[in-house]
């Protein structure tokens, strides 16, 4: 018989501090949040070591009375709400009285807490939950709590904490997130002794952007004001001149509360349709405020999920919101790249970054004298980035079996050129006269960039050219993801150093990106770091190389026919020729067959 017994309250508390406590991250939500909810106007977050040996918070809000701190560590005890009808009129960012007790449970905590009404304060620290000693102590009004040893008691759960960088990384975006939520609190942050930022008090939260993130993306801004069906969406998006090659910059706030959803991420990216390059993301930073009644925050102990009554109005609401917003000033008339690469003088020199490398000749790759290939690395001749090509539905004979991709071959077969089309499709046939191919000069020029870079990256062999020192400026976070990254910069050829005041000086990139958008480079490779805690570290280098390989022949760009020819000798010699680094195609084939059946020379 399978005896069902009663688990003891120790066993309890780890597995409901499991749920509300994943990581120093979840800590720190639930202490400032808690902070927040008491009325402070001034919060203060310490941590080392990534949260996991020590976390602070202080605040200088209505603190804990004395005969009530013990009350708060105790499960299912808040002051937030007193019944369930409480859930519907909701405002507090904390409600479910299980914070303060799953953070004790797993840690060594201390509290100094004083009320405006007492003379003293009362410290009081606790070990796994239990009660170690409380005294009365001279403090100012608010309350302090430090959270030490985390998971001390709970070895499996520590074993799984990630890097000291990756966790304070997690914690960096949860504090810039909250200080956003809250533009008229002070939010002082430090990260092992050192200052990380502050954000000032303040009635409009875009002072509190421009306290966090760059200048190039404070510049980019647009206001949101949007109301409609009884909900407003303000705050603020980017233009078409700042993107990203990931989501962490946007931050949506549903009555205050930081949330995550992705079909709102979604929706917002709908609105700007096919403005953006491909796989490139706005910075977003909305606030959507309704009645409490209609939005459900209690979905997860993280309280960062929510439930809409009406979601798809919210969802297209949203979508309505950014399209307003961006259609609102002169900003779609004109939006130029920002090139931050000059044209490097004629005396720099091309070096190596590896002392085993070779000097590389021309001749060595295969190009013909005066191709467009042979100019952009022998005479740096500078060609300005144009559009991507322009997608349209895909005609319906396209779907037929008479048009397919050159997948099941290893190689692609000799090719004889015919001519170029809408200055974007080379045209060819084979020898034989029995196919036809179309090859998308932007998509070929993709891949074989794409191979070029990897195998040097892999030989060790990578090419670097000098440049005018370019400055850029970065967050906090993005500033210390490029400092403990800049060996990986160094590995891919750019030479990256610090400039203060969360600036870094690019010094020199590959010479095969050297006519591409410093900052696309630069941003391609940081945003990619970010997932090498998920990633090993050669996915992410492809990865990186994929998106940073966009010095490549457009659509639009005119080639001559030696400029072609070398195209398709480079586009032979690749490992894989069908597609693009990113997976669309390069080559469409047709048969003879299949032409003459289209234009009904053939019948059946």
């Amino acid at each position: 018989m399978t005896l069902i017994r009663l688990l003891d309250n120790e066993t309890i508390n780890k597995i409901a501090a499991g749920e509300v406590i994943e990581s120093p991250k979840s800590i720190v939500k639930e202490l400032v949040e808690n902070s927040v909810d008491a009325g402070a106007d001034e919060i203060t977050i310490e941590i080392k070591n990534g949260g996991k040996t020590f976390i602070r918070v202080s605040d200088n809000g209505r603190g804990i009375d004395r005969d009530q701190v013990e009350n708060a560590f105790k499960r299912h005890c808040t002051s937030k709400i007193s019944s369930s009808e409480d859930l519907n009129s909701l405002f507090t960012l904390g409600f479910r009285g299980e914070a303060l007790a799953s953070i004790a449970a797993v840690s060594r905590l201390e509290i100094i807490t004083r009320t405006q009404d007492d003379i003293y304060g009362l410290k009081m620290t606790m070990e796994g939950g239990i009660i170690n000693s409380k005294e009365d102590i001279g403090c100012p009004v608010g309350t302090t709590i430090t959270v030490t040893d985390l998971f001390f008691n709970v070895p499996a759960r520590k074993k799984f904490l990630k890097s000291d960088i990756s966790e304070s990384s997690s914690i960096t975006d949860t504090v810039m997130a909250l200080a956003l939520s809250r533009e008229y609190i002070s939010f002082k942050y430090i990260n092992n002794n050192n200052m990380a930022f502050r954000t000032p008090k303040t009635t409009d939260f875009i002072n509190t952007i421009s306290s966090l993130y760059e200048k190039d993306l404070y510049n980019s801004l647009l206001r949101v004001d949007y109301k409609s069906h009884n909900l407003s969406i303000t705050g603020y998006t980017t233009d078409l001149n700042y993107y990203r090659g990931n989501r962490k910059l946007q931050l949506v706030f549903v009555n205050g509360r930081v949330i995550k959803h992705k079909r709102i991420n979604y929706f917002i990216e709908a609105a700007y349709e096919t403005l953006l390059p491909k796989d490139k993301h706005p910075a977003c930073f909305l606030r959507i405020d309704l009645v409490p009644s209609l939005v459900d925050v209690n979905v997860h102990p993280a309280k960062t999920e929510v439930r809409f009554q009406n979601e798809d109005l919210v969802l297209n609401e949203v979508k309505n919101a950014v399209y307003s917003a961006l259609h609102s000033t002169s900003i779609m008339k004109e939006v130029k790249k920002d090139l931050l690469i000059k044209e490097p003088s004629e005396n720099t020199d091309k070096t190596k970054i590896f002392d085993k490398t070779d000097n590389l000749k021309i001749s060595e790759l295969g190009f013909t004298k005066g191709n467009i290939f042979e100019e952009l690395i022998k005479e740096e001749k500078y060609i300005p980035i144009k559009d991507e090509p322009k997608t349209y539905e895909k005609p319906k004979f396209e779907q037929e079996t008479f048009i397919m991709t050159e997948r099941e071959e290893s190689r692609l077969p000799d090719l004889s050129l015919v001519g170029i089309v809408m200055d974007t499709y080379i045209i060819c046939e084979n020898y034989e006269k029995t196919q036809m191919f179309m090859i998308d000069q932007h998509a070929a020029h993709e891949r074989i960039n794409y191979e070029k870079f990897l195998k040097q990256y892999k030989a060790r062999e990578i090419l670097i050219q000098e440049i005018i020192p370019e400055v850029i400026n970065l967050s906090y976070d993005d500033y210390h993801r490029a400092m403990s990254g800049i060996e990986i910069f160094k590995d891919m050829g750019i030479t990256v150093e610090s400039f203060g005041n969360n600036a870094v000086l690019i010094t020199s990139i590959p010479a095969i990106f050297k006519d591409s958008s410093l900052k696309d480079v630069f941003y391609s490779i940081l945003d990619s770091l970010k997932e090498a805690a998920k990633l090993s570290l050669d996915l992410v280098m492809d990865r990186i190389i994929k998106n940073a390989c966009t010095k490549s022949v457009k659509s639009g760009d005119k080639l001559h026919r030696d400029e072609a020819l070398a195209l398709l000798k480079e586009l032979k010699n690749t490992v894989d020729p069908y597609t693009c680094p990113h997976g669309r195609p390069v080559i469409i084939k047709m048969t003879r067959y299949e032409i003459e059946k289209m234009f009904g020379r053939i019948q059946g």
